[in-house]
């Protein structure tokens, strides 16, 4: 009997169906498309699905109400890095494995968080939109350079390598990190980056990028303690989940000067509603972007073949990768 492949991302059935094709000698399945379904709808899917692929839109949470109903489901393919919609632990509890897309948008959130340190550190938004409106403020833009300064970065995993490598031909003075999972000293070297304990690394760094997951420990990170402690030329970069940051504390600490400045591109409600307290700030040092920092059209092509692949796998009987339960 064919397999059934649910998805719920917003593509067609057709297109799942060649990308999961472009692997050789897959079994016959069926492809249900999910996403404009409702949520009982979903939930009625579940009872005779084989395989899920998720929405990476995460407008179809799948919680343990919807996983009730599933009979037969043995694994959810999500085309992203995050999976928070996702109630892994009810996964696990009923034998369903879970695995995203660990490393797909890897160099595309690396050279956002490099280009944000350019863009903030050059004032360049605002030196943008002040010569377009027919300003001419050559000597008050007050740009800086790069090379010379210390760069911290928060969570030495996959993205957090990436952009210490790409910050190698900048010069800078030091490039420090903290990570509760120190890598081998040959890494370290390899890299050209110093481990600090996390007080070191927010009073010492002129630029600080987050690139930790979201753990109880992580948690509001940078609360309104850590922001006091950073230098008033300091300015944080995250892209990675919005939750690290408590928004009304970096508000209060831009609008105060606490901090030079910031580029975010993660927020604690998504789409970003008007009562977020970064937007009621006139700063021309806060840089702002719609959740898009691994969202290049290579980055899009690598998540969903990552995707077709390992569903693929799991169609063939074959162990899938990068499960995280």
């Amino acid at each position: 009997m064919a397999k059934t492949v649910l998805s719920l991302a917003p593509l067609s059935a057709e297109i799942v169906n060649l990308l999961i094709r472009q692997t050789p000698d897959v079994p016959d399945f069926e492809v249900i498309p999910g996403n404009e379904m409702s949520k009982e709808e979903v939930k009625k899917a579940f009872s005779s699905a084989d395989v899920v692929l998720g929405d990476y839109t995460f407008k179809h949470k799948i919680t343990a109400d919807i996983l009730s109903t599933a009979r037969n489901l043995k694994f959810i393919q999500q085309p992203s890095v995050g999976y928070q919609h996702i109630d892994v632990a009810a996964c696990t509890a009923r034998g369903i494995k879970v695995a995203n897309t660990a490393g797909a948008n890897t160099v595309s959130a690396a050279e956002h968080t490099i280009a944000w340190g350019l863009c903030l550190l050059k004032n360049m938004f605002h030196a943008h939109t002040s010569t377009k409106s027919g300003g001419w403020e050559q000597m008050s833009i007050k740009s800086a350079e790069l090379q010379g300064k210390v760069w911290g970065i928060v969570g030495l995993g996959r993205i957090g390598q990436a952009v210490a490598e790409r910050l190698k031909p900048f010069q800078l003075s030091r490039i420090i990190y903290h990570d509760t999972n120190r890598p081998e000293p040959s890494i370290e070297q390899a890299l050209g980056v110093e481990y600090a304990d996390m007080a070191t690394l927010l009073n010492q760094s002129d630029i600080i990028s987050l690139h930790a997951p979201l753990t109880d420990a992580t948690r509001a990170i940078i609360n309104e303690d850590a922001l006091n402690s950073m230098k008033s030329s300091t300015y944080l970069i995250n892209v990675a989940r919005a939750e690290l940051v408590d928004e009304k504390a970096l508000a209060i600490a831009i609008m105060k000067g606490k901090i030079a400045g910031a580029g975010i591109d993660v927020f604690s409600v998504e789409p970003i509603t008007m009562n977020n307290p970064l937007l009621g700030l006139e700063s021309e040092r806060l840089l702002l972007s719609p959740h898009v920092a691994g969202v290049t059209d290579e980055a899009a092509g690598r998540i969903i073949n990552m995707a077709a692949a390992n569903i693929a796998r799991v169609l063939k009987g074959e162990k899938p990768e990068s499960l995280v339960n």
